[in-house]
Order: C-alpha cells, then sequence, then structure tokens
C-alpha cells in the first residue's frame, strides 16, 4: 500500500480529465451539422488532435525540465519557443495541407487541415508552457498534474478550431 498517495494524486488529474473529455464530445456535438455536411471531416479529427497534442507534450517536458533550473525567465522561454513552435506549426500545416490536397482532390479540405493544425499547434504552446507553469507555481507536481489537464485542453481547443475552420471553409 506503499502506492496509495501516489495513486490518489495521479487519478484525481486524469478523473478531472475524464469529465472534461466528456465536455468535448458535447462540443463535437454542437458542430453536428457540419460533420452531416462533411462527415469526411470525422477523420481528420484525430490527426488535429494528435499533432497539437504532441507539440504540447513536447513544450511540457520542455518547461518541466527548466523548471528545476535555478534561474528561469518564462517570458525568455516563451518567446524562444515561440519562434520554434511557429516553424513547426508553418511546416505541418504546409506538408498536412498539400498531403490531402493529393489524396482528396480538394482545396478547400487541404486547406482546413492544414489551417486547423497550423492554429491547433500554436494554441499548444500556451497549454504546453501555462499549464506546467502554473502548477509549478501552485507549488504542484508539474509533471503530474498538467499531462492530463493540458491534454483536454488542448484536445478541447484543437477540435473548436477545426470545427470553426471547417464552417467558415467548407
Amino acid at each position: 500500500m506503499k502506492y496509495i498517495s501516489e495513486i490518489k494524486t495521479r487519478l484525481l488529474w486524469l478523473l478531472i480529465g475524464l469529465f472534461m473529455s466528456l465536455g468535448i464530445a458535447k462540443v463535437i456535438e454542437g458542430f453536428e451539422a457540419t460533420l452531416q455536411k462533411n462527415l469526411i471531416l470525422a477523420s481528420f479529427i484525430p490527426l488535429v488532435v494528435y499533432m497539437s497534442d504532441a507539440v504540447g507534450t513536447q513544450m511540457e517536458a520542455m518547461i518541466i525540465r527548466r523548471l528545476h533550473k535555478k534561474k528561469f525567465d518564462f517570458m525568455k522561454f516563451l518567446k524562444q519557443q515561440g519562434v520554434i513552435v511557429t516553424a513547426v506549426a508553418l511546416v505541418i500545416g504546409l506538408v498536412s495541407g498539400m498531403v490531402v490536397f493529393v489524396f482528396e482532390h480538394s482545396l478547400n479540405l487541404s486547406l482546413v487541415i492544414g489551417a486547423s493544425l497550423f492554429f491547433g499547434i500554436m494554441s499548444s504552446l500556451l497549454t504546453g508552457t501555462l499549464m506546467p507553469y502554473l502548477f509549478w507555481k501552485l507549488h504542484n507536481d508539474p509533471a503530474e498534474a498538467s499531462g492530463p489537464i493540458a491534454t483536454v485542453i488542448q484536445d478541447a481547443l484543437s477540435i473548436i478550431i477545426f470545427f470553426l475552420i471547417a464552417n467558415a471553409l467548407l
């Protein structure tokens, strides 16, 4: 029973993430008309969510590693990572848009996917840095708390960005 404390701590954040994820289902329901008109969008949800989460996870690892150093300048870190994440978002957005165009022969769909990935990845800069930093400032372990919470917030942002862009372009 020596692991009870850690189990409780991890489970708390995961349960919060679980209930927030159930809320994301309601967000998707709000875009039901868009999905009905463009059923192909459903097949791209995992792509948009995964890529944004992956960059957010990288950001979490980078900031958690740096938080343990004696001198940590959050704004300097955010600016440096902003340049890097912008470059990554541009490349991923352009490549994905071109690939979707080649396979689906739809300029509008390729624009939706490319733009959604660009803006989803850009939003992960904030979720991937702010959540660990906030938990660290609140004296919680950012390695335990920020992952589940940042992930579910990023998922929601990615889906909202995706469907707002799809509504505008399709």
